[in-house]
Formats: C-alpha cells, sequence, structure tokens
C-alpha cells in the first residue's frame, strides 16, 4: 500500500457551561473511506470507528483538557498520523491545527469497508465525430452522459459501472462544418449509447475510465418526410474509448474524453472508423 500524503484538520467549533464539547473535523480526499477517534490516547484497542459520512462528534461530559485524537483512512488498512484538538481551558485559545500526515501505519480494520461507494454523475459533454474517406468529416454534437459508478468495486482503487450517453449530432450536407448554419445545410441526428465503465482512482481528484460498448445513430436525411421510415438512416457502432476527470471538491468536475467507433456496414471493409473527442463537465451525487 502507498503511503498516504494529506491533512486532517481537526476543530473544536463549541463548548458550553454544561461541560457539552463538539469537535468536527475534514477531510481533503473525495475518496475517503473512514475514520477513527480516540478521547484522551491513542491505544489501539481504544478507537471508535465511523465511516466518511461522520465528521464530528459531541461529548456532553467533557472535561478541561479532554483532547480528541481523529486519523483518516482512504482504502480501511492505511490510517494518518492524528489528528488533534485539545477542550482548552476559558483562558487557553482553542485554535484549529493542521497535521501533516506523512507516515502512516498499516493497520488491520475488521470490518472496515474495503470498496468504493455507489456513485451516479451527469455531465454535459461538447464534441465532434471525426473521420476521413476521401474527404476529412467533422461532425459536432452536444449530449448528456449518465454514469452509474461502482456497481461492483472489488478494491479502493477500482469500481465498475455503467455509462449512458445521449444527444444530438449535426451534420452538415456539404461535409464543410464552416457552412453548418447555412439554411438546407444540415442533416439532424441523434445518438446513444451504452457502455461497460471501468473507473481508476489514479489521484485523490482524477479519476480514469474506460469504456467498452455499442451504440445507435438516427439519421433524418429528408425533414419535410419526418414521419416516413424512409426518411431516417440507422447506423449502429462499436465503441472503445477513455476520459478523464478533475474533480473540484467532492462533486463538481471537468473532463475530457476520446472514443474509438466503428460503424458497421455490410462488410468489415466498408465499416468506418470514426474519432470521437469532446469535453465533459458535470455533477457527481
Amino acid at each position: 500500500m502507498k503511503r498516504i500524503l494529506a491533512f486532517l484538520l481537526v476543530a473544536m467549533i463549541s463548548f458550553s457551561a454544561f461541560a457539552a464539547v463538539s469537535w468536527s473535523w475534514t477531510s481533503p480526499y473525495r475518496n475517503t473511506y473512514g475514520f477513527r477517534y480516540q478521547v484522551n490516547g491513542e491505544s489501539e484497542d481504544g478507537w471508535t470507528y465511523v465511516d466518511s459520512s461522520v465528521t464530528e462528534l459531541t461529548d456532553e461530559n467533557a472535561d478541561y483538557g479532554d483532547t480528541l485524537y481523529v486519523q483518516l483512512s482512504l482504502d480501511g488498512k492505511t490510517w494518518s498520523e492524528s489528528g488533534v484538538a485539545e477542550y482548552a481551558y476559558p483562558e487557553e485559545p482553542a485554535a484549529p491545527g493542521n497535521v501533516d500526515i506523512s507516515t502512516p501505519s498499516i493497520v488491520g480494520v475488521s470490518g472496515e469497508r474495503q470498496n468504493r461507494k455507489f456513485e451516479f454523475s451527469i455531465d454535459l459533454d461538447l464534441g465532434s465525430d471525426i473521420s476521413y474517406r476521401e474527404t476529412l468529416s467533422v461532425v459536432p454534437y452536444t449530449g448528456l452522459v449518465f454514469d452509474f459508478k461502482n456497481i461492483y468495486s472489488p478494491s479502493p482503487w477500482f469500481g465498475l459501472g455503467l455509462r449512458l450517453k445521449g444527444g444530438a449530432e449535426y451534420a452538415p450536407k456539404d461535409g464543410n462544418v464552416l457552412n453548418l448554419l447555412e439554411p438546407g445545410n444540415l442533416y439532424p441526428a441523434g445518438y446513444t449509447d451504452l457502455s461497460l465503465a471501468l473507473s481508476f482512482i489514479v489521484a485523490d481528484s482524477v479519476d480514469l475510465t474506460l469504456a467498452f460498448g455499442g451504440g445507435l445513430t438516427v439519421q433524418n436525411i429528408s425533414v419535410p418526410a419526418l414521419f416516413s421510415i424512409d426518411a431516417f438512416n440507422f447506423g449502429t457502432y462499436a465503441l472503445a474509448g477513455l476520459s478523464l476527470d478533475r474533480y473540484f471538491g467532492p462533486a463538481f468536475h471537468i473532463g475530457i474524453s476520446y472514443y474509438a467507433k466503428y460503424f458497421f456496414a455490410d462488410s468489415f471493409e466498408n465499416g468506418q472508423f470514426v474519432h470521437n473527442a469532446g469535453l465533459r463537465m458535470g455533477i457527481t451525487f
């Protein structure tokens, strides 16, 4: 297990005349899997373990001088050094402390979560399909990406999920994307695809996802005959690609993606490879 480098902030936030004190703590890691805490000590069998959603503790019977020790874990096995906050005497200021967690110890924790939690994200996706067959073709698109992350997660660093994409493409009839806005120079089209998504944490704020799947395109080639089946071209394709997402906090992220699509035809020789490059941004829940 790699050593963890992090900062854990532990702060005393309130107390009263009845000797009740509340502490809170935060982790800078988006993928924190749990905390453990202990009052007035760091004995091996004295820790209380909580998951990442628990970030505060209230002690109704605290005494002046009581000290809280909190450690974080990214995998349930490797624990940071302690962040510390003291219930100070009234004349002593209780200031938050930053603790450099650079030399964690390795401990085994029974019952601690060993996988990544399920997440759902929705992204706005902008980009282009690029292909070449006699001439260069550039087809812009706008769409949405729905990620169902960590449906199965065998380790803290890897998760298996599903990715659903859909949207609209804007294909110029003359092949020149610069003339896309000219009246009558547009084949409206739609696309949708589903893929198996393998997500890896390459840094705490960066996810790398590999996707493999297939999809369908529908292009309207005759707008006046919109409700006639002859007015549509249908296409199917297989895809493989990757995306890289940079998180800014626990939810908002911006990413880039690249996919290789193979559009099926009568034979493999008549099929066509299309390169897809996009920019995405969205929210993870």
